[in-house]
């Protein structure tokens, strides 16, 4: 089965290449996101058994991350069927990236060896990069040329430390992480410190952690709200993986430690820096970029912090993904609509558009992490975590960061929703896909609010166990 989670987007994307119409290309993209889904709901029911000899693994932190994909590609693919009522340009090249996307990022979810994880980010970076570039606008062609730079430039650092952990390992003679967790104090611990050095800093420039952070405001305010939801809710969360993959080989070698202090300085700068550039921030899409790479450096904080704060990273991961769903497909939609998103061009939502107005008050509400929504009680054990360390400082700088964001967000979203109405420029009313794929992260979200579901929490567990907690 999952060979053939595989392969099956691979094999529509080819199909989507083919010459035929824009609409079966979504309807395409729809089945298949929807297959991609009931398999993954089954893997919460009944484990596959590894396959290729062990490479294709589905433990419980690939199956978070599998089934954050899966959600991710269902409600985009819901979104793109009213959002293609009204645009016009083609879309053969950008719905076949998506399933390759798709195919990739499956592969990451289930890599069991760490020269095939590396493959695997990689080949995400390459497909994502053309989905930047739909408009085809000279802003959006920079934006994919400096989203590629960066981006390679990480994956060639994540390259060099994964040869270094391959001499670290000589003695183990093989990248498999069973085998490496298994004889982890046989690990060169200088080879091995030098290469976590490198693995953080590559995959740390996926994730957009700050300082390695310059792409995401650039290509997260040039590319479509569809194309962001997935970078920012699954690509950064890949490479999150990536990183986790790391702190177990730490842990079972005794590097807990050292791992754990790099990542509590990443993840406290990744909510600094955006605290800081928010607050001069105009256009919607960008506001959130600087939301986004605050999430990153919580969920780098959490999992250096361990405990509760590692619980909370991988819960936050969910949240994570559901609140991109809402920001940026709401972002997206008003983009349509206006055919912007500055404010100076965008007024008056909650009198013009009710539901898109509502949707992005609740993206500033959720994206800060205001209670009754989940966002509220993951950043709390992440900030907790801190407090049990006895790292009150550290919990100070959180509160106050999370602070600063709430005013930059708040300070543009809601002159957007309640400021003088503006003529929309394009479509003429809501849309009922565009509003149902956003409504559905909403509600997932205020469930999880209120209430873990048992098989969840029992999953956030194993995963946590995983890790070393």
């Amino acid at each position: 089965m999952l060979s053939w989670l595989i392969f099956i987007p691979f094999l529509c994307a080819l199909a989507a290449l083919l010459p035929v119409r824009r609409i079966f290309r979504v309807w395409l993209l729809g089945a298949t996101a929807l297959l991609h889904a009931s398999v993954v709901g089954a893997f919460w029911i009944n484990r596959p058994a590894p396959e290729w000899n062990g490479y294709l693994v589905l433990d419980p932190l690939g199956l978070i991350l599998l089934s954050i994909i899966s959600f991710l590609f269902l409600s985009v693919a819901v979104f793109m069927i009213g959002y293609f009522q009204h645009e016009q340009r083609l879309n053969r090249t950008f719905i076949a990236c998506l399933l390759l996307l798709l195919s990739t990022m499956t592969l990451v979810s289930v890599s069991y060896h760490m020269g095939l994880l590396w493959v695997a980010v990689e080949t995400t970076t390459l497909f994502s990069a053309p989905l930047i570039s739909f408009h085809r606008s000279r802003g959006s062609l920079e934006a994919t040329w400096k989203y590629l730079l960066v981006c390679s430039v990480g994956i060639a650092l994540a390259l060099m430390g994964t040869f270094f952990l391959a001499i670290a390992a000589n003695d183990v003679h093989t990248l498999f992480l069973p085998a490496l967790l298994k004889q982890a104090p046989l690990l060169s611990v200088n080879w091995l410190k030098l290469s976590v050095i490198f693995l953080l800093v590559g995959y740390g420039c996926k994730m957009g952690l700050a300082p390695m952070h310059s792409w995401k405001p650039e290509a997260y305010g040039q590319a479509t709200g569809m194309a962001v939801v997935l970078m920012a809710g699954g690509l950064t969360q890949c490479a999150f993986l990536a990183l986790i993959r790391v702190s177990q080989i730490c842990f079972q070698a005794g590097m807990s430690d050292f791992y754990a202090s790099i990542l509590i300085v990443t993840g406290v700068l990744s909510l600094i820096v955006p605290a800081v550039f928010i607050l001069g921030e105009k256009n919607i899409k960008r506001c959130f970029s600087y939301s986004s790479i605050e999430h990153m450096g919580l969920l780098a904080l959490g999992l250096g912090l361990g405990g509760l704060g590692l619980f909370g990273a991988l819960f936050h991961m969910i949240n994570n993904a559901l609140v991109k769903v809402v920001m940026f497909l709401t972002a997206g939609s008003i983009a349509q609509k206006y055919g912007s998103s500055r404010v100076d061009d965008v007024r008056g939502l909650i009198r013009s558009y009710p539901l898109t107005g509502i949707f992005l008050l609740v993206a500033l509400l959720a994206g800060t992490g205001m209670f009754p929504f989940a966002t509220f009680h993951s950043e709390l054990m992440i900030i907790n975590a801190a407090v049990i360390a006895k790292h009150y400082w550290l919990a100070a700088a959180a509160v106050i960061c999370l602070a600063l964001m709430f005013i930059g967000v708040s300070r543009i979203a809601l002159e957007m929703v309640y400021g003088q109405p503006t003529e929309p420029v394009l479509a003429k009313k809501e849309n009922f896909y565009m509003n149902a794929a956003i409504a559905a992260a909403v509600a997932l979200l205020l469930w999880f609010g209120f209430w873990l579901p048992e098989p969840l929490e029992k999953v956030l567990r194993e995963a946590a166990a995983l890790v070393g907690v």
